[in-house]
């Protein structure tokens, strides 16, 4: 052994170097490293055109935004599903790891999700057959004289019966927007709240003419937007990271693109 290689294995400087190039090499196999995402239940009701089942494969404007978010993010999907909304409310609370979308965002249920983001605007106004010229409304005040369909575990009908509605007297409820659809065309209920944009689409599933439905009244109080949320037992950084992916899509004018694409198609 020569005698500059005894000098520099046992130089103080030559263990500090070697203990260098360790931690280097130690950093750079820990940056490479990447942990196992997250994964989180999805879960929305039939909305279109926010959220719908189409060959098998959910879409819709929300689902886009939603999907462009999950691949932005760290976070991964166990599962992605359509559900009855008041059943996807409940996993939503009762779940843990689980994200809810195409909900609208209230003080009632401020403290029941940790909140991601908007995702989709959101008008509500209340409807009534054309043919029906004995409803007249020009009021919240003018519609409590009528019927109204509402949904299990829904804004609509939550906002109704904090303006003094009240269910199993002028609320009727029903576990889906398609069945208010169709008691409103049997006349066995005389007003439905819908949202502006998902009305005709649903009229046309169900086989009805949007023609022959017309707008009495906005909803101000619930007109806003809607959001995807997450469950209370989701941890923080999975919402963080949901969060930061949402807010470089809307940096990017992304989430309008998507918009755009339903609500003014060419």
């Amino acid at each position: 052994m020569s005698l500059s290689r005894i000098v520099m294995e046992n130089s103080p400087l030559s263990k500090k170097g070697k203990l260098g190039i360790l931690l280097v090499t130690i950093t750079l196999a820990l940056c490479s490293f990447r942990l196992p995402a997250a994964e989180i239940k999805v879960v929305t009701t039939d909305f279109p055109p926010y959220s719908f089942e189409e060959s098998g494969e959910i879409r819709g404007m929300a689902t886009e935004v939603v999907k462009a978010v999950l691949a932005k993010s760290d976070v991964g999907v166990s599962s992605f599903r359509v559900y009855p909304w008041a059943r996807a409310y409940k996993l939503a609370q009762t779940e843990p790891n689980t994200l809810i979308y195409s909900i609208a965002r209230s003080s009632e249920r401020e403290q029941l999700f940790k909140w991601v983001g908007e995702i989709a605007p959101f008008r509500v106004n209340l409807y009534k057959l054309k043919s029906r010229s004995d409803i007249n409304v020009d009021s919240l005040e003018d519609a409590k004289r009528y019927v109204v369909g509402g949904e299990y575990q829904d804004i609509k009908q939550d906002y109704l019966v904090k303006q003094g509605f009240e269910v199993g007297k002028n609320i009727v409820l029903m576990p889906g927007d398609e069945l208010n659809i169709r008691m409103l065309f049997a006349k066995r209920i005389d007003l439905i709240p819908f949202s502006e944009f998902s009305l005709p689409v649903m009229l046309k599933q169900e086989g009805f003419p949007p023609a022959e439905v017309e707008k009495v009244l906005t909803l101000d109080g619930i007109s806003y937007n809607l959001y995807m949320a997450c469950s209370l037992g989701t941890p923080d950084a999975t919402v963080d990271s949901l969060r930061r992916a949402l807010q470089t899509l809307w940096d990017k004018g992304e989430i309008l693109a998507i918009q755009q694409k339903y609500l003014n198609p060419e």
